[in-house]
């Protein structure tokens, strides 16, 4: 006699083992893929930086979303290309003006360092033998590596063709179902529970799109400020310059220090000196440059530019670039501060509701229609534009 159908019924025990085992599948997938992940994460990227802009114009025109996206890759490929019509020849010259000025900076360094054995600075005795030994070890190994790469070109150039045609592709179709996708993902939620999450994610989606649209902005303008200030100081490779300044500009902390030791560098092994000036005081002027330009970034582009999107404590910053760089590398480098505040974000969250709060902070608390009755744990926001600026996505 067979028994009544019952539908399965998870226990508690078993759903946690199910996220878990989930969780460790994502997790071995993503550490495993590598480079196959880096077009898909790319687009993803790209989707949620376009569709904003995409949606507006699909609802102001009726227009079809393949349509628009079309469009704005043929906009971009052309702004692309008249960008490297016009710069394109600048920077190629000055990167091959870099290219030779390497050798003159090893050789100048080897001089330098590599000869003595001994330094006294300030009376205090350097012993530079075990520094020289590394540094013409490492020298050695860089000049017997590199031909070995060059027959391995062909296969990276086809990698990178073929990765960058899949970004180009999964891009197109994020874009096209990004409204899908979004009410797909608030869908797995459960009904009553909906509002809640969707006030969290419209918190998510403001932080990161003031973060990374700011972040984005940022490197144009300060490319532009730094090639004009370095032009001015008569240095050479300005342009090239300017743009690793304003790359450099996405990693927080770390990279406009860094970008000031590259000019600083390429300024002191440049013959002639800029306007005849000794090194002391090149390194000094290019120092203050980026000083007062690092200055003015902080107080007055990016309070309007990026705004308040991220809120962290500098000790916080700091800690959460170390561990992005450790546990991610440069990309690491590159989503810290976004993915800290993100996270501070939940943890708060999950902080009222590991305490059962009575009542969720007004950013965090969702809105409910005039059909849909708040739960009575819940109070309801203080006021309507703080309701209706909870719950209204950056994008």
């Amino acid at each position: 006699m067979s028994g009544e159908a019952r539908p399965i019924r998870f226990s508690p025990t078993v759903k946690l083992i199910t996220i878990a085992l989930i969780a460790a599948l994502c997790f071995w997938l993503i550490r495993s893929l590598g480079n196959v992940l880096i077009p898909f994460v790319g687009a993803a990227i790209t989707a949620y930086l376009f569709n904003p802009l995409i949606t507006w114009l699909h609802r102001r025109t009726r227009i079809g979303r393949a349509i628009w996206i079309g469009l704005l890759y043929v906009v971009i490929g052309v702004m692309i290309y008249g960008l490297w019509r016009t710069l394109g020849p600048v920077i190629e010259r000055e990167y091959g003006g870099l290219q030779a000025q390497l050798p003159h900076a090893l050789n100048l360094i080897q001089q330098e360092l590599l000869l003595r054995d001994r330094l006294v600075v300030a009376g205090v005795s350097i012993d530079f033998a075990p520094i020289n030994e590394a540094l013409r070890e490492a020298l050695i190994d860089f000049g017997r590596r590199l031909p070995e790469r060059a027959p391995h070109l062909v296969a990276i150039a086809f990698e990178t063709v073929l990765l960058f045609v899949t970004y180009l592709i999964v891009t197109f179709y994020l874009l096209l179902e990004a409204p899908r996708i979004v009410e797909w993902i608030y869908g797995l939620a459960p009904a009553p529970y909906r509002a809640e999450i969707r006030t969290l994610g419209a918190q998510i989606d403001r932080i990161l799109a003031g973060y990374v649209r700011g972040t984005l902005m940022l490197i144009p303008i300060m490319a532009t400020l730094t090639t004009i200030a370095l032009m001015l100081l008569g240095v050479r490779y300005a342009l090239v310059l300017g743009i690793v300044t304003g790359i450099l500009e996405t990693i927080p902390l770390l990279g406009p220090w860094s970008a000031a030791g590259i000019a600083i560098t390429v300024a002191l092994f440049q013959t002639p000196a800029p306007w005849g000036w000794p090194a002391w005081l090149i390194a000094g002027s290019i120092g203050l440059t980026y000083f007062v330009l690092r200055m003015f970034e902080d107080n007055f582009i990016i309070p309007h530019v990026v705004g308040p999107a991220v809120h962290l404590h500098p000790m916080l910053v700091i800690f959460a670039i170390l561990a992005g760089g450790a546990l991610g590398g440069p990309f690491g480098l590159f989503v810290s501060i976004p993915v800290a505040a993100v996270a501070r974000l939940l943890l708060r969250y999950l902080y009222y509701k590991l305490i059962d709060a009575p009542t969720l902070p007004p950013d965090l608390t969702p809105a409910y229609d005039e059909q849909t009755p708040a739960p009575s744990d819940y109070a309801a926001p203080a006021s309507v534009d703080q309701t209706e600026k909870a719950v209204t996505p950056a994008n």
